[in-house]
């Protein structure tokens, strides 16, 4: 079937393998981040920081990740994805076995500090780590747009995957073998990722966008009156399209291979939808970083828990987040199909409202069981957002332009990187007490979904667009060698 725009079918989905490979890019981040918090203790005491210090060092790696994320759009807008993938999981998989490898020196009567090098590694490990700006828009041009939650889902699972093992090994290595071998134990992994993602194939850029206007046509007009009144904006814009009229603002005709990054940014910022939905999430993920980070400590010294015993909580926190994570883009995709086409904001906001208040209630109490059930069912709600906040971000911005989207998402997006000094600094402002922190920060996954939620009002008008210049073949470009 051709498109209006004389374009090719839309291939198949990239198949299961290209979606391992896919998630090996959340996976190996996630693993690090947990296996991380589990050392974050142990290496306080080798280099004699305090949690102020630590939360700052994170946070200098979140602005690296973000800015370099710039640099890596920049490659995939000029070279194959699945190669930038590539080569960063080989960087990441390098700089991860040198963390471990930082120490004190004395040469002499002088005392060289190790926490230096640790955190020159570290930081290139957080560029390496960047790989948004590639693994979400192969995503979006592998897989259907009315599967694309979906898929997000299934990716982000793979950071679920990585969280388990990340948190399960690195507690018995750290309780038996010492915490440098936290970073040790990922590095194979790197490789392997690498030698894997280098074997798929690039998609082109926007084809699934275009087939999306005729799923759009066949939308069940029978759904509400609110919902039936979007079908009818994104089905004339499709027409107009159709008909070869111009439509403004046509947001993808910049050229992102030769355009200056600020250019592009300014494009992409114009978008409303957008704009409300990243800083929604950035705001959100101030809680979700600095519990990835601090979490495991918060276990050890509120309820005095060996690192062997917090890995074992892993079930009862991780395990139904998990299944929220699967559930939220299938459940997100479903309702798109039921015609409910702002499903993925209200699936969003929805989850991260109900996080925040779980989060606070867990966080008032000094029972163990209450706390661990509480923080575990926050998790749950606060995973079933991550397919359709992603696939969000991912509908609403021109094929072409989705790389650079995703690395000024992570520029915005570090406003979560506060999480770390804000809870750190609470942390040693009371004493080192990780509870009272993370009550104090809590509130703010609400305010994180109330940010979504307002992006209902022009969500669908900027999907009709990214469609109808899809249709046009704008919006579309083949895969660069």
């Amino acid at each position: 079937m051709s498109t209006p725009g004389g374009l090719r079918h839309a291939a198949v989905g990239g198949g299961a393998l290209s979606m391992v490979a896919l998630c090996f890019a959340n996976g190996l981040q996630q693993g690090q981040s947990q296996g991380m918090a589990q050392a974050i203790d142990s290496v306080k005491h080798a280099f004699h920081v305090s949690d102020a210090v630590m939360g700052a060092v994170l946070f200098l790696g979140g602005a690296v990740g973000a800015v370099g994320a710039l640099w890596i759009a920049h490659l995939c807008a000029r070279y194959r994805r699945t190669m930038v993938l590539a080569g960063m999981f080989i960087v990441w998989g390098l700089f991860m076995g040198l963390v471990g490898t930082a120490r004190d020196i004395r040469v002499g009567g002088l005392h060289l500090s190790g926490f230096i090098p640790f955190i020159a590694f570290f930081l290139v490990v957080s560029l390496a780590q960047a790989t948004d700006p590639a693994a979400l828009p192969l995503i979006a041009d592998w897989w259907s747009v009315k599967k694309r939650a979906a898929k997000l889902s299934v990716f982000n699972a793979g950071a679920g995957i990585g969280s388990f093992i990340g948190l399960a090994v690195a507690g018995v290595l750290i309780d038996n073998v010492g915490w440098r071998w936290v970073f040790y134990f990922w590095v194979p992994f790197g490789f392997l990722a690498a030698a894997l993602i280098a074997t798929r194939a690039e998609p082109e850029r926007g084809t699934q966008d275009a087939e999306y206007a005729d799923d759009l046509a066949r939308v069940d007009h029978e759904a509400a009156e609110l919902e039936r009144a979007d079908e009818n904006l994104v089905i004339d814009l499709v027409a107009q399209a159709g008909l070869g009229l111009d439509i403004e603002p046509v947001t993808g005709m910049i050229d992102p291979a030769t355009a200056g990054n600020w250019e592009v940014a300014r494009h992409i910022l114009r978008i409303r939808s957008w704009r409300l939905v990243c800083l929604g999430i950035g705001v959100s993920q101030i809680v979700l970083n600095a519990l990835l980070i601090f979490g495991i400590s918060y276990f050890k010294r509120t309820f005095h828990l060996s690192g062997t015993e917090v890995a074992g909580l892993a079930p009862v926190i991780g395990g139904g987040s998990f299944v929220g994570l699967l559930c939220g883009g299938f459940l997100a995709d479903r309702l798109l199909l039921r015609g409910i086409v702002r499903a993925r904001v209200y699936v969003t906001a929805v989850g991260y409202i109900v996080a925040g208040c779980l989060l606070m209630l867990a966080f008032t109490s000094q029972s163990l069981p209450v706390a661990a059930v509480l923080i575990g069912l926050g998790s749950v709600s606060a995973a079933v957002p991550i397919g359709p906040q992603w696939a969000l971000l991912l509908d609403v911005v021109p094929a072409r332009l989705r790389s650079q989207s995703s690395a000024v998402a992570d520029i915005v997006q570090f406003v979560s990187a506060l999480g770390y000094p804000i809870v750190g600094g609470l942390s040693t402002l009371f004493g080192e007490n990780l509870r009272l922190a993370f009550l104090c920060v809590s509130p703010v996954y609400v305010l994180g979904g109330l940010l979504v939620l307002a992006a209902r009002k022009t969500y669908v008008a900027d999907v009709a667009l990214v469609v109808a210049e899809a249709r046009t073949g704008a919006g579309v470009i083949r895969a660069t060698e």
